[in-house]
C-alpha cells in the first residue's frame, strides 16, 4: 500500500510540472543584463527639392549684312556720283556690305576682285537692317574752285565775234580744272591755272559756264557763270 501511495504521489508531482511547463510566461525569464540587442535608428531619405529645368533661349544667327544688285550698277570709289568709277557690276550679284554713308544712301562693299567700292542703294536689295553697320571711309575729293568769274568779254556781232575771259582760284586737293560751256568740255587744264579766254563763244544765246576741280578719286561741285547773250 505505501508503494502505490508513492507512485500515486510520484505521479502527481511530474502532472504538475508538466503543466507549469505550458503556462503562459514560462521560459520567457528576463535575458542577463547587457544582452539586450539594439536596432539600428531609422534615418530619413533627405527632402529632394525641385528645381525648374533652365532651357537656353534660342537664338536665329545673324547674316553677314549683305546686298544683291537689282539692275547693273557702277561701283564708285565713294558714296557719291562725284567719285571715279572703279567697277561695273552685273545685276544679281550678292556682295558683303562692310561700310555705310551718313543717310543710308550708298553702300560699301566689297567688288569680285577684293577691291573696296560703293554702290547708291536704289541699285541693290539689303537683306537685313544696316543700323549696326559702321559708317565707311572714303578718300577726299577736290573743293570747288572760288571766286568763278567773267573777267572780260568782247561782243562783235557784225564779224561774229564774241570772247569771254574767266578768271577763279582753287579751293584745295585739285589737280586740274575742267571748263564746261553749256555742259559741253572746254578744255582742261593743269592747277595752278587760274584762267581762261573763250575765243568762240556762240552768239544770240545766253550761254552757261561751270568749272569743277579734279583729283585722282573724282571732281568737286561746279562753279556756275551765265554770260549774256551778244547780238
Amino acid at each position: 500500500m505505501k508503494t502505490a501511495g508513492r507512485l500515486t504521489l510520484l505521479v502527481a508531482v511530474l502532472i504538475v510540472s508538466m503543466l507549469a511547463c505550458n503556462l503562459p510566461g514560462a521560459g520567457n525569464a528576463n535575458p542577463p543584463a547587457g544582452n539586450t540587442p539594439t536596432l539600428p535608428a531609422l534615418q530619413e531619405a533627405p527632402a529632394v527639392t525641385p528645381t525648374d529645368t533652365v532651357i537656353p533661349p534660342t537664338s536665329t544667327p545673324s547674316l553677314p549684312p549683305e546686298i544683291t544688285l537689282t539692275k547693273n550698277s557702277n561701283c564708285r570709289l565713294g558714296p557719291s556720283t562725284y567719285y571715279v568709277i572703279i567697277d561695273q557690276i552685273t545685276e544679281n550679284k550678292v556682295l558683303p556690305v562692310i561700310g555705310r554713308n551718313d543717310g543710308d544712301t550708298w553702300w560699301q562693299v566689297v567688288n569680285p576682285t577684293g577691291r573696296q567700292c560703293w554702290i547708291f542703294h536704289e541699285n541693290a536689295s539689303a537683306n537685313s537692317d544696316f543700323s549696326t553697320v559702321p559708317i565707311g571711309d572714303a578718300p577726299p575729293l577736290p573743293y570747288r574752285p572760288q571766286n568763278f568769274r567773267v573777267t572780260d568779254q568782247l561782243c562783235q556781232p557784225g564779224p561774229k565775234i564774241f570772247t569771254v575771259s574767266f578768271g577763279w582760284s582753287g579751293g584745295g586737293g585739285e589737280t586740274s580744272f575742267r571748263l564746261f560751256r553749256d555742259g559741253k568740255q572746254l578744255i582742261e587744264v593743269k592747277a595752278g591755272k587760274y584762267n581762261y579766254k573763250d575765243t568762240k563763244a556762240p552768239l544770240n544765246k545766253n550761254i552757261t559756264y561751270e568749272i569743277e576741280a579734279v583729283n585722282g578719286n573724282g571732281i568737286s561741285e561746279r562753279a556756275v557763270q551765265i554770260v549774256t547773250a551778244c547780238k
